[in-house]
Order: C-alpha cells, then structure tokens, then sequence
C-alpha cells in the first residue's frame, strides 16, 4: 500500500522525484512557493546533461586560485570573505576537499552517479516520450592554456578508469568537430570531447514532466503555499507549515535547494549547503553558433542551443541568498561570448541568477535523516539537471527500503559526520 508523501520544492530534483514515487504507487504532492514548476534554479541553466563531469569544484587546481579571484569580479569563481558564520564553515570544508585524496573520491562518487543518471534518464524519455529540446551530440570542452588542457587529459585518464571514455582533441580537431570555433579570437590548445553527454532545456523538461505525473499518476502540485517550517514530534515531522495552512503527510521529501538548510537547521539537522549564484544569458540562436554543446573551460561558461535559442551560463558567485543580477557577473559572461563566439546575435537577450545548492564536496545528498519520516534531494550544486534522475532514483529505493542500484557511499549525509 502506498504512503502519502509530500515533497517540498517543485524543481527538477523535485518533480523527478514526484515521478518515481508516483510511478511507484505512492500518493504524492509537491508544494512550492511559486506559480508553476522549474521557476527558479531550474527555470534557465546552461542546459547541459553532463554525466561526464565529474571533477568536482573542489579540486587541486582551483585551491591556489580562489585567494587570487576573491579579488577579481571576472574570476570563474567568486569566494568573497564573510563573517557568515554558515560561509566560513563551508568555505573550510571546501578547502578540505581541495586535497588530491579528497577531489579523487569525491570524482568517484560524481561519475558512478552520473553514469547512472544517464541510464535513469534514458527510461524516462522512453517512457514518457515528453520533449525538452533533447540533443545527443556530446559535449566539447575546450582549453586556451597549456597547463589547463595537460591537467585535463590527466583527469580523462582518471575518468576512464572510472567507466567513461572520453577524446582528447587537437585545436584543429576541436574546430573540425565544432565549425563555429573557428571564429574564435583566442588561441585554443585543444580539447576533450564527452561523447556520451547530452544537452535539453532543463525547465521545458520539469514543466512536462509534471504534467505528466499529474495525467499519469495523479500528482498533485500545490503552488503559492510559502513553506515556513516543519514540524516534528517524537522524532518525526508531523506536517509542514505554510502560508495556506498545515500539510500533513506519512513521509517528506526536502528538495528546495539552496533553502534546504534553512528548513532542516531548527530540527538540529545540518546540512553543509550553500548557496553558489549562476547566471545564464539567453539568445536568438544564428548559423555561426555551435550545433555541439561547448564549454570553455578557462571562464567556466557553457553554451548550449536550445530550440531557436542559445543559451550561454557561467560564473559561481557566493553572496548569500541575494538573488538579484549583478552587472558585473554577467558581463564576463558577455565577453566570453563575443571572444569565442564573436559572430554571435546580442541584438535581444534575456538575463538570469539563481541559487545553485552546493555542498563543500560536490555530490549532493540523498536518503535519510536522522528524523524516521524526511528524507533528502538537495545540494546538487551545478548538476542538478545532469544528477537529477539518479538522485530521484535511489531516493525512491531508499524510501521503499529497496536495494539502490548503485551505492549510496558518498551520496548520503552521513558522510558528514
């Protein structure tokens, strides 16, 4: 018999996990703050389904750098100095994890759950047919410095004895397969090329889905309800404070992102989520725009065609929950484009930020609290799209006390501890 489960945060880790619950015979409603599904971190990323990428941002390389670009507003990743309590204990971790030993397993657990998500997501479009601008063209990161592109061939020789293989390409070869690189005005030292990664629009993707969680398994999605607490009694939370009233539910299922921490802390639950700022810029897509999706690796910026549209995000900016857009962030992003891609339409675009929820490590966090009923989807950091349906996946096992398909270590809280 089914349970009655209520998950909070209609994103796309949300909505997959609606999915998975549903499909699985529960009763489930998703309750948000917003007016529809995929309205904020999931509303306009650099739509890259990226299974490859499993070098975490904590990484050898970047330590010597982060003191550097603190003061540097074109940095690819801003850390500024804060007394936030919640910052400082993040920002130490995360140097932590900058440690060779560390980086490599956090690799570990990023690549088996990226390949596992691409298996997971291969059942999904089959099943449910839904479109989202879905592309299986691979992704092409590209180098314009020597050190960069030796480290990267250093990381595909790790990934390959991780399961995925990957090409590295000359400069020539990276124009051959991308013909738009050619106008680029900077030299490029060659590349790596993920076959197996794919590209989609993450928000016309999690709006269709939940229509179809809805017409196929009765789903039920409660917007405008303002979440502003849970309750808990006896070692279980009881029901969910909101702005339209109490909901009450046998199980519940924290996926709000960046907010996450704000909802689990009065329960004496920590969970080492922070939020890192991306912003992404939209486009009328032209014929000198790459048909692959291309990531430039020095800036940190990815560019994807979606539809008629191109969509270029990037930067990773750590100022607390402040949401608006920062001229200075995104102007960056406008120089890596008319430097890489100078033949590109700006004529008329759209701009925007959101919380990406980024632990010290990488991995996210899935399955259980030290509550018996809530239970964990959250800090995905930049890869929620790419991780989303492996996390919904396990997340589903764990809450029917069923074998996961591949191991949880280094994807649950305790890890932590």
């Amino acid at each position: 018999m089914g349970k009655d489960i209520l998950i909070l945060g209609a994103g796309v880790s949300g909505v997959l996990a609606a999915y998975m619950l549903g499909r699985a015979g529960h009763r489930v409603r998703v309750v948000d703050r917003q007016e529809a599904a995929a309205m904020e971190c999931s509303f306009a990323n650099g739509g890259q389904l990226s299974y490859s990428h499993a070098e975490p941002w904590a990484n050898p390389a970047v330590f010597p750098k982060v003191f550097k670009w603190m003061f540097d507003d074109d940095a690819p990743l801003v850390m500024r100095f804060s007394t936030d309590p919640q910052m400082i204990r993040w920002g130490l971790q995360f140097l932590w994890n900058c440690r060779g030993s560390a980086a490599h397993r956090n690799s570990r657990a990023l690549m088996k759950l990226g390949l596992h998500s691409k298996q997971v997501m291969q059942e999904i479009v089959a099943e449910t047919g839904i479109e989202f601008h879905h592309g299986h063209k691979g992704i092409l990161h590209v180098f314009s410095s020597q050190k960069c592109f030796d480290d990267a061939q250093e990381q595909v020789r790790f990934q390959a004895e991780l399961g995925c293989e990957e090409q590295v390409l000359s400069a020539a070869e990276c124009v051959a397969k991308e013909p738009a690189l050619a106008q680029s005005t900077k030299k490029l030292f060659g590349g790596v090329f993920a076959p197996i990664d794919e590209m989609g629009d993450v928000h016309l993707f999690t709006q269709n889905l939940a229509q179809y969680c809805t017409e196929t398994f009765g789903v039920e999605f409660l917007y405008h309800h303002e979440i502003m607490a849970l309750n808990a009694e006896n070692n279980r939370i009881t029901h969910v404070v909101t702005n339209q009233g109490n909901l009450a539910a046998d199980a519940f299922v924290l996926a709000l992102g960046a907010y996450s921490p704000l909802l689990s802390k009065p329960l004496g639950i920590h969970l080492p989520i922070y939020p890192m700022k991306g912003y992404s810029i939209t486009f009328n897509a032209n014929d000198n725009m790459p048909a692959l999706s291309v990531t430039d690796d020095a800036l940190k910026i990815v560019y994807t065609r979606l539809g008629d549209k191109m969509r270029c995000a990037g930067t990773a900016e750590f100022a607390g929950y402040n949401t608006s857009l920062s001229q200075k962030r995104i102007n960056p992003i406008l120089r890596g484009i008319r430097t890489l891609f100078p033949q590109a339409d700006l004529s008329e675009t759209s701009e925007w930020a959101c919380l990406r929820p980024s632990t010290p490590d990488g991995p996210p966090i899935v399955g259980k609290t030290s509550i018996e009923n809530l239970f964990l989807n959250t800090g995905h950091g930049t890869l929620g799209w790419t991780q989303g349906a492996a996390t919904a996946d396990l997340l589903c096992s764990v809450m029917q006390e069923e074998h996961p398909r591949i191991d949880l270590t280094g994807l649950t809280l305790d890890r932590y501890a």
